[in-house]
């Protein structure tokens, strides 16, 4: 693969990372109306674990989406590692984002995506559970 063609490949996972990640936001967005719903309604029981279910699935999600996409730029440093010329750029990108492999997709990996949605989960579960 060409430097070129790496950049492309960049571009192209960097897009589908960031449909998927408005997906994610609006579903979060579906959650927190839930959870504000079932505060309001003082719902029962199994309503309210219903609706804790489907922010997990969407928190879940959530970090799913941020792994992949720094696993998408470690592998593309690694490509670019791999080469034998590169330009100052796709150097500068190495620098930064080369972590000795292709990339890693565990979902603990980035310890501010966990902890942003850490707090999300909070408030999820605040709005679902406590009384009003």
């Amino acid at each position: 693969m060409t430097e070129t063609e790496l950049w492309y490949s960049l571009n192209g996972g960097l897009t589908a990372n960031a449909i998927y990640m408005a997906g994610t936001f609006f579903l979060l967005w579906v959650a927190f109306r839930a959870a504000n719903q079932m505060r309001a309604e003082n719902a029962n029981l199994f309503n309210k674990t219903l609706v804790s279910l489907f922010s997990l699935g969407i928190i879940f999600n959530g970090l799913n989406v941020g792994a992949i996409l720094i696993a998408n730029l470690q592998g593309t440093a690694w490509g670019f590692a791999q080469l034998e010329e590169i330009s100052a750029p796709a150097q500068l990108f190495v620098d930064n984002w080369y972590a000795g492999d292709a990339g890693s997709t565990s979902i603990l990996n980035n310890p501010i995506n966990v902890a942003w949605w850490l707090v999300i989960t909070t408030m999820i579960f605040g709005r679902i559970w406590q009384k009003n």
